[in-house]
């Protein structure tokens, strides 16, 4: 269950989700709950929930940022077991492939070779990504720049 509590600064909203939290979690205590929180509260909510608690003690409520959900999700469906290129084998793998293709690629051919030009392309690439921009996507703004600049 997913609720949003809403009210004024000082108005006793943390204090009463973590009391109704607690009572859940004696009342079933065959359960796991959690409380998530930006990372840099998880430790003074984590002393706030044991403080309010009658046996000062949280076996099955999990304090968590959004972070470590991830890591913990990531660890229970094995998302961890896949392997990570770091950025020293993305650059690798990218001055690879430009080196394969410099004749189809003359523009980064010539400048593969400069002070952190591949740390340049590796970041617009992780760009791309992270905005979900497909070669597609990349096509249809060249075409738009093109038009544009021809009708100026």
């Amino acid at each position: 269950m997913l609720r949003f509590i809403f009210g004024a600064s000082g108005a006793g909203k943390s204090v009463s989700l973590y009391r109704e939290v607690i009572e859940r979690a004696e009342r079933e205590p065959e359960r796991n709950f959690f409380i998530l929180v930006p990372d840099q509260f998880t430790m003074q909510t984590q002393m706030d929930v044991v403080r309010e608690h009658p046996r000062h003690g949280i076996m099955n409520i999990d304090v968590l940022s959004f972070g470590r959900l991830s890591h913990r999700i990531l660890a229970e469906c094995g998302g961890e077991k896949m392997p990570v290129l770091d950025d020293t084998g993305k650059s690798l793998l990218l001055r690879h492939a430009a080196d394969e293709h410099a004749e189809e690629l003359p523009y980064i051919g010539r400048n593969m070779h400069k002070a952190g030009y591949i740390d340049e392309v590796k970041s617009t690439i992780s760009e791309f990504m992270q905005y979900n921009l497909s070669p597609t996507d990349l096509d249809l703004l060249i075409k738009a720049g093109e038009k544009r600049s021809t009708l100026q």
